[in-house]
């Protein structure tokens, strides 16, 4: 007989998703976009990866010439 899942990872996700949509819900797109932006850059795993990427974009390499 199998043992019931203590962890649901769609249900966590379900869960995630129907928070930020609260949060959200009253916030304009850009405003939105703005807070998404500063959340991945605040974060401690996905903020140095983000400036990582950024300044090896081509973009990044012409502004410093």
């Amino acid at each position: 007989m199998k043992k019931p899942k203590e962890f649901d990872c769609a249900k966590m996700k379900w869960d995630i998703q129907q928070h930020l949509l609260e949060e959200y819900s009253e916030m304009a797109p850009e405003q939105v976009q703005r807070c998404q932006q500063q959340r991945i850059a605040s974060d401690p795993v996905l903020g140095p990866f983000l400036r990582k990427v950024a300044a090896s974009s081509p973009a990044a390499q012409q502004s410093r010439k």
